[in-house]
């Protein structure tokens, strides 16, 4: 499959499939415009609190609106979960706000261990008037969310599986405990040495096989995103996710 014919099946795919926002060696910015007309969704990589919070209109400039793609947010991975709840929402209600003019459609966060300062961060979230459901909980390498699948049911919180932290980390048991109406996205990358993303074009048959079991899961409207930090094996791993979805009845 050609570079152009592997484009237009990312548009006409079944399933909305997103790019990261760090593909090419340049700014957040310079990332979206590049993949625009590729991919229909960015990931925001809001991946490191003080240095998002000093973005200026350089970093996110108006015209990002302008270029027909969807968005969401990526929430850093270094929240100051240890100061409590307060101490990590002060950080991400800055960066929502920063975000706005975008509309991004989620917000991706790495949970704290404890469900106690989760669910006081829930409370934050909904205080503020934010959807619940727009807030993901994605399972890393610290939080496994066994532990948060009640409190994310009972309080409308929805879910994002990291496929590389379940191979990685022995939690593809979420494959089959997680409550998959409250899957709204899955990470999708091979894992390798040193924590690295892969392509796709990586896995091993056991971890095809657990990308089919999720994608044969998953509700129609969940995003796809492919978590490869580099253009070459985001192609070849949309390539590789393209061939997936041909073999899976999206319901």
């Amino acid at each position: 499959m050609s570079y152009r014919q592997i484009v237009a099946e990312i548009q006409g795919a079944p399933r909305v499939l997103a790019a990261p926002s760090f593909v090419i060696p340049s700014g957040v910015a310079e990332n979206c415009r590049h993949l625009a007309g590729l991919f229909p969704e960015v990931a925001l990589l809001f991946f490191e609190s003080d240095a998002c919070l000093r973005y200026t209109d350089e970093d996110l400039p108006p015209w990002l609106a302008q270029l027909g793609l969807r968005y969401h947010v990526h929430l850093p991975l270094d929240l100051p979960w240890e100061d409590g709840a307060d101490a990590a929402w002060r950080v991400v209600e800055r960066l929502v706000s920063r975000a706005a003019f975008l509309s991004p459609q989620a917000f991706v966060l790495h949970p704290p261990a404890r469900t106690d300062v989760l669910a006081a961060f829930a409370d934050r979230w909904e205080g503020a008037g934010y959807d619940p459901a727009a807030l993901l909980l994605e399972n890393t390498r610290e939080c496994d969310l066994a532990r948060h699948l009640r409190l994310a049911e009972d309080r409308g919180l929805a879910l994002c599986l990291d496929l590389g932290h379940m191979l990685a980390y022995e939690q593809e048991f979420l494959a089959e405990d997680a409550d998959f109406a409250r899957v709204r996205m899955l990470h999708l990358n091979a894992p390798g040495p040193g924590g690295r993303h892969l392509s796709l074009a990586a896995l091993d048959e056991r971890g095809q096989a657990l990308v089919q079991r999720m994608l044969d899961r998953l509700r129609p409207d969940a995003v796809l995103t492919i978590e490869v930090f580099e253009e070459r094996g985001l192609m070849e791993s949309a390539r590789v996710l393209l061939d997936m979805l041909g073999a899976v009845s999206v319901r």
